[in-house]
Order: structure tokens, then sequence, then C-alpha cells
């Protein structure tokens, strides 16, 4: 090639590919919104979602050790308090756990 330009069998090419890229809408929601990996506004995207993900950890982890701690006392004390302590912080743990399985496998795929 002796120019800096493409040749028509090029340009051809670059645009059937550019053609065929924004027919998936999935690449042009990408372009026009960002992503993970290439985000619209770097310093947003820095923010906001690491600071929620830590504390949901943070809490989820907070649950089950006070789930741990209440299951003995209820089942050697059958306190209903203590019974009903045990059940919220127990189903509150595995709505934590659910949550963060579902951010994880969006994250990952």
């Amino acid at each position: 090639m002796a120019g800096y330009g493409l040749s028509h069998r090029e340009r051809r090419a670059l645009t059937a590919i550019e053609r065929a890229l924004r027919a998936d809408p999935r690449f042009e929601q990408a372009m026009t919104c960002g992503t993970r990996l290439f985000p619209r506004d770097p310093e947003r995207a820095a923010g906001g979602s690491g600071e929620r993900h830590g504390t949901l950890t943070g809490t989820v982890c907070a649950l089950t050790a006070a789930a741990l701690v209440l299951l003995p006392l209820a089942v050697a004390t059958s306190a209903p308090v203590l019974i009903a302590a045990f059940a919220f912080s127990y189903t509150a743990t595995l709505v934590g756990l659910f949550l963060l399985v579902r951010r994880w496998s969006r994250r990952g795929g």
C-alpha cells in the first residue's frame, strides 16, 4: 500500500464489520452506556458499587455471626425471643447471600 488511506476493498470490509457490530444490541448498549471494562465515566464507575459491595458483604458476615451465636442460645434456653431473633438473622443472612451470589454472577458473566 503506497498511501496512508484504505483501499476500496479495505473500506468495504470495514463498513461490513461496522454494520455487523451495530446490529448487535449488546454492543450498541456498551458503546452508548459503557461497560465495566471501558466505562463512559471512569470516576463515577470507580465510586459507588465497590462501597455497596463491601457494605453488603460486611452485613452478611455480621448476620452470619449473629445467627451462629443465637442458634445454641435458642436451642439451650428455648426462649421464644431468642428463637425469633435466630429465625430473623438466619433469614436475613440467606437473603444477603442470595444478593451477593447474584451480584457476583452478573459481574462474572
